[in-house]
C-alpha cells in the first residue's frame, strides 16, 4: 500500500478509529475533493521535495558534525589545539545556530523557501570547505560560529515547510525520510573518513580532504534546491494544472492547521511565550538533544575508546550503529502516523537511550559496551524528530507554531554547546561524567514527555466539554479554537 493509500485509510477511519484527535469540521463552501488528483500531487510532492529536504539535512548534519570522524586523523595536531579546544570548537557552532533557529523558522515565509534554503546552502557549503584551510583554533572558531548561524535555517525550515504542505498525521512519514537521511550522514560520513583519512594528495591531509569533499557535495545542493523547492506548492513547476487545483481544495481543507493568508503578528510571538507547553517542551527537547549530539558528535571516539586502537576500526564500527538508528527510526516514525500518538514513541525511544548509556558507563566489557552503543542508537533520531512535530502537531496559527519550533529547537540544540565541556578531553577513554550527564538528562526529558501527554489529555478533555456546550468552530483562535484537539 502505497504512502498516499494510508493516508486516505487513516481519513476515513479518524472518526471511528481515534479518541484522541478531532479534526475541524470541513466547511460546506470548500469545493468537492478531487482525490485521484491530489494522491497525484502528493506522490509528485513526496517525490520533489522531501528526497531534496533530505539530502539538504543529511549534508548538513555531517558538516556540523564530522569533526568527530577529523578528530581520529590527525585535526588536532594540524591545528596545534590544546587542552579542550577541540571540545569548544566543538560546542561553537551551536552559540549561533541556537540564536539562528527562531530568526530563520519566523521568517521563512516572509522571504521565502527557496531563497532560504537555496542561500544557505551555499554559504554552509563554502565554510566547509574553507575549513580544510584552518591553520589554527581561532580560524577554526570562526568558521564554526558562522557554520552555525547559516546551518541553523535547515531542519526548523524543512518542519515548518511541512506544516505549510501537508496534514498533521503525515507529518512524521515525512520527517521519517529526512531524518534516516541525518542517520545515512553518519554511516556516509564513517566511510567518507575511512576513505579519504588515507590519503594525503596535493600535500594535504586526510581530514582536509574530508572536508573539501563534503563541502563540495554540499555545494551541488544549492542549484537542486532552487529549481525543485517552490515558495508555495502553488508554484511548483512540477504539478500540472489540475494537480493545483486539488492541491487548493487541499489547502482550504487544512486551513484550520496552516492559513497562506496569515499576516505577521507580535501577537503570535507573544501567544507562544505565554504557552506553558512550549517551555516544557524546550526542556524536554534539551534532554533530548543531549543524547543526539553526544553520540552523533562523539561517537567515533566513544569507539576508539571502547579499545579499537585504529582509528580506521573505529570508524568503520560506527556504520551499523547508524543503520540501526534509522531502521528503528523509520518504523517508529511510520507508526507514530498511523496512530496519530506521539507520546509512547518518545518513551520507548527514550528508555531504549536510558538502557544504552547506563551499559556504556557501567559495563567493563568492550563487547557489552559496543552493544549499548546500539541500544542507545535505536531512539537516536527517534526521540528528536518525534518531539520536534509533536510541536508543530500541537501548535496552531502559523507564526506560533513556527516560533515556537524554532524556540524549542534554539534550547535542545544548545545542549550542542554543553556537550563539548562535559566530553573533555581529560575524561577520555570512557567519558563517565559525560554518560552521567546524559542519562540524568534523558529521564529528565521523559519526565517531560509523560507531563505533557497528561496535559494535552486534560486539555483535550476540557474542549470536548466546551465542544458539548456548544462552542462554535473558530480556526481564528489557533489551538485555542475548541474543535482544535492536541495529539497526545
Amino acid at each position: 500500500m502505497s504512502t498516499e493509500d494510508k493516508i486516505n485509510t487513516l481519513d476515513s477511519e479518524k472518526n471511528t478509529t481515534s479518541t484522541n484527535i478531532a479534526e475541524v469540521p470541513i466547511d460546506d463552501n470548500v469545493a468537492e475533493t478531487d482525490h485521484e488528483g491530489e494522491k497525484s500531487a502528493i506522490r509528485k510532492i513526496d517525490r520533489n521535495l522531501i528526497i531534496v529536504f533530505a539530502a539538504l539535512y543529511m549534508m548538513s548534519f555531517l558538516d556540523r558534525s564530522n569533526i568527530g570522524n577529523a578528530n581520529l586523523t590527525g585535526f588536532s595536531t594540524d591545528l596545534g589545539l590544546k587542552g579542550n579546544e577541540y571540545g569548544a570548537a566543538v560546542s561553537l557552532v551551536y552559540a549561533t545556530y541556537v540564536i539562528f533557529e527562531p530568526i530563520w523558522a519566523v521568517s521563512l515565509k516572509m522571504i521565502g523557501p527557496r531563497n532560504v534554503l537555496t542561500g544557505t546552502t551555499i554559504c554552509w557549503s563554502a565554510l566547509t570547505v574553507g575549513t580544510a584551510f584552518a591553520k589554527n583554533f581561532g580560524h577554526l572558531a570562526a568558521i564554526r560560529v558562522l557554520l552555525g548561524a547559516l546551518e541553523a535555517g535547515v531542519i526548523p525550515c524543512i518542519n515548518v515547510y511541512l506544516t505549510m504542505t501537508y496534514q498533521r498525521h503525515e507529518y512524521m512519514t515525512r520527517i521519517t525520510v529526512v531524518f534516516v537521511a541525518s542517520a545515512l550522514s553518519g554511516a556516509f560520513g564513517g566511510l567518507l573518513a575511512y576513505g579519504l583519512s588515507q590519503l594525503t594528495a596535493g600535500g594535504l591531509h586526510g581530514w582536509q580532504w574530508m572536508y573539501i569533499v563534503e563541502g563540495l557535495i554540499s555545494f551541488c545542493l544549492a542549484p537542486v534546491a532552487w529549481w525543485q523547492i517552490p515558495n508555495s506548492i502553488a508554484e511548483a513547476r512540477w504539478l500540472n494544472a489540475r494537480e493545483k487545483a486539488a492541491m487548493k481544495v487541499r489547502l482550504e481543507r487544512n486551513r484550520h492547521i496552516y492559513d497562506p493568508d496569515e499576516k505577521f503578528s507580535h501577537k503570535a510571538i507573544l501567544a507562544s511565550f505565554k504557552d506553558p507547553r512550549v517551555y516544557v517542551h524546550a526542556v524536554t527537547h534539551f534532554g533530548i538533544d543531549c543524547t543526539l549530539y553526544s553520540l552523533t558528535t562523539f561517537m567515533p571516539t566513544l569507539v576508539a575508546g571502547l579499545g579499537f586502537t585504529s582509528t580506521v576500526t573505529a570508524q568503520l564500527l560506527t556504520v551499523p550503529v547508524y543503520v540501526i538508528a534509522g531502521v528503528s527510526f523509520a518504523i517508529c516514525g511510520t507508526m507514530s502516523d498511523r496512530k496519530k500518538i506521539r507520546s509512547p514513541f518518545l518513551v520507548f525511544a527514550l528508555s531504549t537511550c536510558l538502557i544504552g548509556y547506563i551499559i556504556l558507563a557501567v559495563a567493563p566489557q568492550v563487547g557489552v559496551r559496543y552493544a549499548g552503543v546500539f541500544i542507545a542508537a535505536i531512539g537516536l533520531y527517534t526521540s528528536t524528530a518525534i518531539h520536534n512535530m509533536w510541536v508543530a502537531d500541537n501548535m496552531a496559527g502559523h507564526y506560533k507554531r513556527a516560533f515556537s519550533i524554532g524556540f524549542v529547537c534554539l534550547v535542545g540544540n544548545s545542549s550542542g554547546a554543553c556537550i563539548g565541556f562535559i566530553f573533555t578531553a581529560q575524561t577520555k577513554p570512557r567519558y563517565l561524567p559525560g554518560l552521567h550527564f546524559d542519562i540524568g538528562m534523558t529521564l529528565m526529558a521523559m519526565i517531560g514527555v509523560i507531563l505533557q501527554s497528561f496535559y494535552c489529555r486534560y486539555l483535550n478533555k476540557k474542549k470536548r466539554e466546551t465542544i458539548a456546550a456548544g462552542a462554535p468552530n473558530d480556526p481564528s483562535l489557533g489551538d485555542k479554537n475548541p474543535h482544535y484537539m492536541f495529539f497526545l
